[in-house]
């Protein structure tokens, strides 16, 4: 992560809204079919996204569809831009980053006005595509300071990579999270109307197959990836992303999932992707009272799950990390906000073995030895 305040020369305009403004609207000036809009209930308020290219706006809308309103909202909370300029128009201003950085660095930016966060991607170039493949399109994250007005522009919006198609705007959805007591957190989540559990740890811990299993079972989804939790003295979770993904040679561990995959052919390159909504809508649900932390675990030699006590200690372990590292833009408040929710509800250790059956029977029965109480 490179801050670019520190960045003694950005392009003109670089974290001043007004230019963001003339570029989004320059865009929709020069396009045929005007501007699209799409509302949805993210966290209890409404948020609307809109862009002058539909194929982008469906890209981008199509994780949320769950959150959907089916009527416009008077006065939405957030509004967000979304633009590109594949069709040669002129980008926003960017800032000034090195040659020499790799494809894939972030750089951030703060100040009164906004705060900003742009990945360095490559171009359309395709001899700069034969060295880096799976690089992402140059994109670029703002939120206004009072969170009412948000931007994401990405140079080639036809190149936005399948896991930002999977979990979007996760950066400018944090920021705003943040400014309303609240914080994405990198886990999964499942659970019933009454309550629910949140899965945590790196990658490859088996949070994101214990949370797909609870497709095949009466538990609600909530999420994979990434899920909102507000901060008050009775946490709650919230969903942002119907989305799921899984490492290709876990899928078969879940064979339900098969018929589902959004991208079932380009598993060779890609994470196995599924969006819950779009097959299993009835098993969604937009949020629950946070009622545990779970700690996966896998046991070689265990046949059914089982749950066992862990401290707060133990569940910051699996959680911080990720959730500070991969959002790029976190501090120390993250660390501390992270420490307060695991002193708010209980930690265990969810021990998964060879019965995929298992895990939503056990993470239900926890679940219902909370009843609904707080």
């Amino acid at each position: 992560m490179t801050d670019t305040s520190t960045v003694a020369s950005a392009e003109l305009g670089f974290g001043q809204l007004e230019p963001l403004a003339e570029s989004f609207d320059a865009a929709v000036g020069a396009a045929s079919g005007g501007l699209e809009e799409r509302d949805f209930r993210l966290a209890g308020a409404a948020v609307r996204l809109r862009s002058p290219q539909p194929e982008m706006l469906r890209r981008l809308s199509r994780a949320f569809a769950h959150l959907e309103l089916a009527e416009s909202a008077a006065s939405p909370d957030l509004v967000v831009n979304l633009w590109d300029s594949a069709t040669g128009a002129q980008p926003p201003p960017l800032p000034n980053t090195r040659d020499e950085e790799a494809p894939g660095a972030f750089f951030c930016f703060n100040n009164e006005q906004l705060r900003a966060g742009f990945q360095l991607g490559t171009s359309g170039d395709a001899r700069v595509l034969a060295v880096y493949p799976e690089a992402p399109t140059p994109a670029l994250s703002v939120l206004e300071r009072g969170a009412t007005r948000g931007w994401y522009w990405v140079a080639d919006s036809g190149r936005i990579p399948y896991w930002e198609q999977a979990t979007p705007l996760v950066y400018l959805l944090d920021w705003w999270l943040r400014e309303r007591d609240m914080q994405m957190l990198h886990a999964a989540a499942v659970g019933s109307p009454a309550g629910g559990v949140v899965l945590v740890g790196k990658s490859g811990s088996g949070k994101s197959t214990a949370a797909l299993s609870s497709l095949d079972s009466d538990l609600l989804y909530a999420g994979d990836d990434y899920v909102g939790v507000s901060l008050g003295d009775k946490p709650m979770i919230h969903s942002f992303y119907s989305s799921g993904k899984l490492m290709q040679n876990h899928v078969e561990r879940l064979p339900f999932l098969l018929d589902a995959l959004a991208n079932a052919d380009r598993l060779a390159v890609e994470k196995a992707v599924v969006y819950v909504n779009e097959r299993w809508p009835a098993r969604m649900s937009a949020g629950f009272p946070l009622r545990a932390v779970l700690v996966p675990q896998v046991t070689v030699g265990l046949a059914g799950a089982r749950i066992s006590e862990a401290s707060p200690a133990d569940a910051f372990r699996a959680l911080a990390p990720s959730t500070v590292f991969q959002m790029h833009t976190r501090g120390q408040d993250s660390l501390l906000r992270t420490r307060r929710l695991l002193e708010k509800v209980p930690s265990y250790v969810l021990e998964l073995g060879s019965d995929m059956a298992s895990i939503p029977r056990t993470i239900s029965h926890l679940v219902a030895t909370f009843g609904g109480g707080g």
